[in-house]
């Protein structure tokens, strides 16, 4: 058993809680056999301090195999009752676009799905940004990038890459609102599905690479070691060099759709807690850009049709680049 300060979790957990929960809602925490008790102690500690109505916790139990995996109707039956659903299962099941969000978005309710890491780095790290600070300036960068037409990323590692503007920008911190009705955490980031085949320019990603398999799964990337340098045009890839890592990228790309390299997504970091390390956390790191490849077409959850985009593909592919610099507009933005 990993070995970690208790109030440190507790922390983290009540962080999640804190921008979340309302009085006098029902919440309900889904999890499974495989996660570790300590986690779902915290939440539900967490939970029942901003005075819900009530809370309910359901463990699935794991199956033989997760190929196919369907959450039991009771599960799906608690959840379409439930104001709040967290989603505390591990990794090894399905994620955010699955039967039980489904159920969420159609019933108008809410979720927040926790970005499963090991639990030393759950509890440390992004986990610990204020809350409310960090959807304050998260929402404000947003509003800011909604209101331009076009947007540049450029870093002295040779990224400079310019995309239109066509969609509002999505604040994701954690919090799960009523109009997405969608949270995932820790987080920090403002989202953008940029208008499709406007993308130009070069990407150069030097950290961190995650692929999100809509359908199956398959190899990741991780931490890069040698940066991958992509060249875009009419927001199609056009061009990727060689080394070690962009050698994993065009595997992955090879076995993937054609749509698997249409620009689909540019996520700019704003959590200051977030760390350079190998899962989904690296991301939200503040002074960060990353793009996806691939699909766009799901991202919006319960407000879609806002914030979607119109590529289906059957993967998701984020890569980051630090140190970025903004400009909207040709102007300067800080963030």
């Amino acid at each position: 058993m990993t070995i970690f300060p208790q109030h440190e979790l507790h922390r983290a957990a009540g962080n999640l809680a804190k921008n979340n929960v309302n009085p006098g809602e029902d919440v309900l925490i889904v999890t499974s056999s495989d996660q570790d008790a300590r986690l779902v102690d915290s939440l539900t500690a967490a939970v029942s301090g901003n005075n819900p109505k009530t809370v309910s916790t359901i463990v699935i139990a794991c199956p033989e195999t997760l190929k196919n995996f369907r959450h039991p109707d009771p599960v799906l039956a608690a959840v379409e009752h439930a104001d709040l659903t967290i989603v505390a299962t591990t990794i090894n099941f399905p994620r955010a676009y699955d039967d039980l969000s489904e159920v969420v978005y159609k019933s108008g309710k809410r979720q927040v799905l926790i970005n499963n890491a090991p639990l030393e780095d759950f509890v440390r790290g992004a986990s610990l940004a204020d809350p409310v600070a960090l959807d304050a300036d998260t929402r404000k960068l947003a509003r800011r990038i909604s209101g331009a037409k076009k947007i540049r990323v450029t870093s002295s590692n040779g990224t400079d890459l310019c995309m239109d503007i066509c969609r509002p920008c999505i604040s994701l911190t954690g919090f799960a609102d009523r109009e997405m009705g969608f949270g995932s955490f820790p987080s920090g980031e403002a989202m953008l599905v940029p208008e499709e085949d406007t993308a130009d320019g070069t990407f150069v990603a030097d950290s961190f690479g995650q692929v999100v398999y809509i359908d199956g799964s398959g190899p990741q990337i991780g931490l890069i070691s040698e940066p991958i340098e992509m060249h875009f045009a009419k927001g199609n890839l056009v061009e990727i060099n060689s080394g070690r890592d962009s050698h994993k990228l065009k595997e992955i790309i090879k076995a993937g759709d054609k749509n698997v390299i249409r620009l689909a997504e540019l996520g700019i970091g704003t959590n200051p807690m977030a760390r350079e390390i190998g899962h989904v956390e690296n991301k939200f790191r503040k002074g960060t850009a990353h793009i996806a490849l691939g699909d766009n077409h799901l991202i919006g959850w319960g407000a879609v049709k806002k914030y979607g985009g119109q590529i289906i593909s059957n993967r998701h592919i984020d890569l980051v680049a630090n140190n970025i610099a903004l400009q909207l507009d040709a102007k300067v933005v800080e963030f």
